[in-house]
């Protein structure tokens, strides 16, 4: 059982959520335009050898998951690994992490939004992107506001959806190259004869690592998704299992049917590879029914992005760092209202760039994918200190294998991962905008957030004072 104890400043969520629901809103992170569409790009730095790329940033994703479950089953709260930052290394570091994890998972959605103008432009050229992405925040937004119950059940068909489409394009692909369909254009041989496997070499594998990893961004939402579900205890292992399966699978066997199918220098942002893939597997209609499919991820990754951002903030609100309106939940269903009317705002973000800003999703992808790693780096530096706290207050319920391990393994990969912006064009633009955002959030931290926090927690720690009812809008 958890020892978290609520602040004044909260409101109470449902526990709506079940095991499935809880497995897509993972899955439904990340399998998104960051894969449908940030595979070209990825593709472009690193040639055939993405693959390796991609199994590796499994692998990171396998270790933070782990390490990230285990706090979040002891600790099931709405911030989770903000909380778990701040309870290890303090206010400051808690903050920063929320932030800036709040900021990148909001980038994510305002590039998915120029992803689905991409997509829909194919079908649509005439009418402009920010139309689209009115429509789809519009919608969106109310997919969230209604409850997390209804949340959970959109979003498991929505990323169900991608996942059949992934099996059908990997068991289509695989039998057109091992030549089970007849006159097939695909060949394996497109994997070495331009360039050779590895056209770029190491440095071009490190380079695309961080939008690969940006691909990956989303798995942590089931942190942030504890404190609503049924039994964390009971459920939270079986989302680790099944997203790591069903994420490295599908995405390591995906990754080398494509560029088997597709060859590397054909492949861009303008359009989805997949797509491109498609139609050399079966023409026309199936490239028409795979932009179908990576259309509902864009708008599944939006609808988990503004589900995990608004979470975060309204966490963080209610532990004092911001405005207390954003910890008030309404309605029967008890939703954070104005934590998700903020976090949708941030998606025309997406439209603007896309009309002001040539090569948006590139550099929106980047430096999200920037923020996913900050937050995962947290993550795995907070797992230490915590597991001493929590089994010192009895609340380990569950230990993540091979923890000591997985936990250098994920800092050297992170790390390494950053590094590896040094060697891709403009990528030290990208890594100097990261650094100067968390100096802006330590400046914040100091000259104002400090101040409430500390408000705050004087006032709750007063022992006689009791949690107030009058968070809830009624």
């Amino acid at each position: 059982m958890s020892t978290h104890t609520p602040t004044h400043l909260e409101g109470s969520l449902n526990q709506g959520l079940k095991a499935r629901h809880m497995t897509m809103i993972a899955v439904g992170g990340v399998i998104g335009a960051g894969f449908f569409l940030g595979a070209g790009g990825a593709i472009a730095v690193a040639g055939p050898a993405v693959v390796i790329a991609y199994f590796v940033g499994g692998v990171l994703a396998l270790c933070v998951l782990m390490l990230l479950v285990e706090m979040a089953i002891a600790r099931p709260v709405a911030g989770s690994f903000q909380r778990y930052a701040q309870e290890a290394f303090g206010p400051r570091a808690g903050f920063a992490t929320g932030w800036t994890y709040w900021l990148a998972f909001l980038i994510g959605p305002a590039s998915e939004t120029i992803a689905a103008g991409t997509f829909l432009h194919v079908w649509f050229p005439a009418i402009p992107i920010w139309t689209f992405a009115l429509a789809v925040a519009v919608l969106m937004t109310v997919v969230n506001l209604v409850s997390v119950a209804f949340f959970g059940e959109v979003e498991f068909w929505l990323a169900l959806i991608k996942v059949v489409a992934l099996v059908v394009f990997i068991i289509w692909g695989a039998t057109a190259l091992t030549g089970v369909l007849p006159n097939s254009p695909a060949s394996v041989d497109t994997l070495v004869n331009d360039g050779g496997f590895a056209p770029a070499g190491i440095l071009g594998i490190l380079g695309a690592m961080m939008l690969v990893m940006f691909s990956y961004g989303g798995t942590e939402a089931i942190g942030t998704a504890a404190e609503e579900s049924e039994d964390p205890v009971r459920d939270l292992p079986k989302v680790l299992r099944s997203t790591i399966v069903r994420i490295g699978v599908l995405y390591v066997l995906s990754m080398v049917v494509l560029t088997a199918v597709l060859p590397w220098r054909e492949a861009g942002t303008s359009s989805s590879p997949f797509v491109d893939a498609m139609g050399i597997l079966g023409g026309p209609v199936a490239a028409n029914i795979m932009n179908f499919v990576v259309l509902t991820a864009a708008l599944s990754c939006i609808d988990s992005g503004i589900y995990a951002t608004s979470r975060m903030m309204f966490s963080m609100s209610r532990e004092g760092y911001f405005p207390p309106v954003f910890a008030k939940v309404g309605g029967a269903r008890n939703v954070p209202r104005n934590a998700i009317m903020l976090s949708t705002l941030v998606l025309f973000v997406g439209a603007l760039m896309a009309v002001f800003a040539e090569g948006a999703y590139l550099w929106l992808a980047s430096f999200s994918g920037f923020g996913f790693m900050f937050a995962w780096l947290m993550i795995a530096l907070a797992q230490g200190p915590m597991r001493k706290k929590f089994e010192a207050e009895g609340t380990l319920a569950w230990k993540a294998p091979a923890a000591p391990l997985a936990r250098w393994l994920a800092i050297v990969l992170i790390i390494a991962t950053m590094v590896g912006l040094l060697f891709v064009e403009d990528g030290w633009k990208t890594l100097l905008a990261g650094i100067i955002w968390l100096l802006i959030t330590v400046g914040y931290y100091q000259f104002f957030g400090q101040r409430r926090y500390l408000e705050v927690q004087a006032r709750t720690s007063e022992p006689t004072r009791a949690v107030a009812s009058d968070t809830k809008e009624v």
